[in-house]
């Protein structure tokens, strides 16, 4: 990387460049990923000491701090962004409201059921009669 400061000095922007190739080597990012997605993100002119990068060892992610995610190796991409604690807590609700909901029909159903057993109904319809009756 060449700096890019005057006098061909490394200004600010160089160094966190460098810090960044570095720590996609330390993921295991290939030179060759990681010089196309710094060549993408210079392009697109994003400062990346503003941006949040991704990788899991073959794609790079560019995090805005408008919550749009592009993928820096494929010319920005525009990447699926899921926050997975939103949605794992909206199913946790829909379990409890669930849970909650059959709970209480479980409930109506047994209170029913022990309603029909106080009254000496023996399930039989009305007009029936049963074989000690007709004896």
């Amino acid at each position: 990387m060449e700096p890019t400061g005057p006098n061909r000095r490394y200004v600010f922007s160089d160094l966190v460049a460098l810090r960044v190739v570095r720590s996609l080597l330390d993921v295991g990012l290939p030179l060759q990923r990681i010089r196309k997605a710094v060549a993408f993100l210079a392009d697109t002119g994003e400062e990346l000491a503003g941006l949040r990068l991704v990788s899991d060892g073959s794609s790079v992610l560019a995090c805005r701090t408008d919550g749009e995610v592009l993928d820096a190796l494929r010319g920005g991409q525009l990447a699926l962004f899921v926050s997975v604690g939103a949605l794992a807590d909206d199913v946790e609700g829909e379990v409890r409201r669930f849970s909650e909901e059959r709970d209480a029909f479980v409930g109506d159903l047994q209170d029913t059921d022990s309603g029909d057993a106080d009254s000496g109904d023996t399930g039989e319809g009305p007009g029936s009669s049963s074989a000690s009756e007709s004896a």
